[in-house]
């Protein structure tokens, strides 16, 4: 993780003057700031990093540090959703659970503020795209299982069809072997399709843990280290179009229909979607060959930005919510229970059409996080149990009190 400190800080370095006037513009056009992506240009899962450090979530749970001395879970092993509010929902709905472990171990619950709960939510949500650390040993039979040992050599031992594999010990990520794999994909299928060695295929961390093995194993050839920061989705979101996917693939309905469309199911780390990529390889280059479209090739910073366009595309999807629906489940989950809408409903909490905080989705949830305690404990005296919510839901009750707070500044502005 530190080092995945230090590749963000170089990079928001170099990039800084650009980033800021980013972000000066887009505040300058809306009135309600959108909460921040994970990826550039905010670098919100940097900033995230800071919220976990010194809002102590790490007294509880790990990032891939292992389980020992941990009483939650891995936030990197988590399915998180697809996005703002799945995290959001699930968030509120381990409240209970999260409380009585801080109360049984004697720790205060943080509050956030609107931009700290942005940014935590954007670091769980990033959490996965770091890779696991690979076992080499697991690696190592892999490698031969798969065949890879037949063509090609690690620190002298194995075949000599094709290059020597120990340059990829200087790699910083391997992301750039997975974009050399994807570049000669189509080169390898036609030598292994000539010696009669079946194509393997990856599942799960399988790529990981080849990787692991080739740079454990490999003699380091010296030079320098081959570099790649955390991807960029709007450079992706470019190479998507450029690179011509495009043309196959949609994301969010727009695009061609070829191929899958693509996004809401890759939430996975960039060597893992890189073994997607390669399972895939044959049925893509035979499409691709149909269409006359050469196989594009990609460098491993040019595949780390697609996968942060692709990893982050669906993140604020239901972001426009349905307030008629809104209004229904703040009835059905019982949130008038305690709360009041325009006077009508219960007393024990605030008035949602008299709440400054409810009127935008990070303002919401982190009230919902600083106010927990007090609506547990007023839950408990009730009798009832605090209701769950799923990312839609939660999305929908978000759009009806937008409702709730545009109508009570018209009326205050008249």
């Amino acid at each position: 993780m530190a080092r995945l400190k230090r590749r963000v800080r170089h990079a928001a370095a170099v990039c800084g003057f650009i980033l800021l006037s980013a972000a000066s513009a887009a505040a300058q056009q809306s009135p309600t700031p959108q909460p921040p992506l994970p990826f550039a240009p905010d670098w919100a899962l940097l900033a995230g990093w800071d919220v976990y450090v010194k809002k102590g979530c790490g007294q509880c749970h790990g990032v891939r540090s292992g389980s020992e001395g941990r009483s939650a879970p891995d936030l990197a092993r988590i399915a998180s959703g697809t996005g703002f509010f799945d995290l959001g929902a699930a968030i509120w709905n381990h409240l209970p659970l999260m409380g009585a472990k801080m109360r049984e171990k004697g720790i205060e619950r943080p509050t956030l503020t609107p931009l700290e709960l942005s940014n935590v939510l954007a670091f769980i949500f990033t959490a996965q795209y770091r890779d696991e650390t690979g076992n080499a040993k697991t690696g190592e039979r892999l490698f031969t299982s798969k065949s890879c040992v037949q063509c090609h050599s690690v620190g002298g031992k194995g075949g000599n069809v094709g290059p020597a594999l120990d340059s990829l010990k200087r790699m910083n990520s391997p992301v750039l072997v997975a974009a050399r794999m994807w570049s000669h994909g189509a080169r390898m299928a036609e030598t292994m399709k000539a010696k009669g060695i079946e194509r393997p295929s990856f599942k799960g961390n399988e790529l990981v843990d080849i990787i692991a093995y080739i740079t454990t194993a490999a003699k380091d050839p010296g030079g320098d280290t081959a570099q790649v920061v955390p991807g960029t989705p709007e450079r992706g979101e470019a190479l998507f179009r450029d690179k011509q996917c495009a043309s196959c693939h949609a994301i969010a309905g727009k695009g061609g229909k070829v191929g899958p469309e693509l996004g809401r199911a890759h939430h996975v780390s960039l060597t893992q979607f890189a073994g997607l990529m390669w399972n895939h390889g044959p049925a893509m280059w035979s499409k691709m060959k149909e269409r006359s479209i050469e196989p594009p090739q990609l460098s491993g910073q040019e595949m780390a930005d697609i996968v942060a366009y692709l990893y982050t595309t669906h993140y604020f999807d239901p972001a426009a919510g349905n307030s008629a629906r809104g209004q229904q489940l703040v009835q059905a989950k019982g949130c008038v229970a305690c709360h009041s809408v325009g006077g009508k409903g219960g007393k024990a909490a605030g008035d949602f059409a008299k709440s400054n905080v409810v009127g935008a989705p990070a303002p919401l949830i982190s009230a919902m996080w600083n106010h927990s305690r007090e609506m547990e404990d007023q839950a408990q005296k009730a009798g009832i149990t605090l209701p769950t919510l799923k990312g839609q839901e939660l999305a929908d009750i978000s759009a009806y009190f937008r409702t709730l707070t545009r109508g009570a500044s018209t009326r205050s502005a008249k």
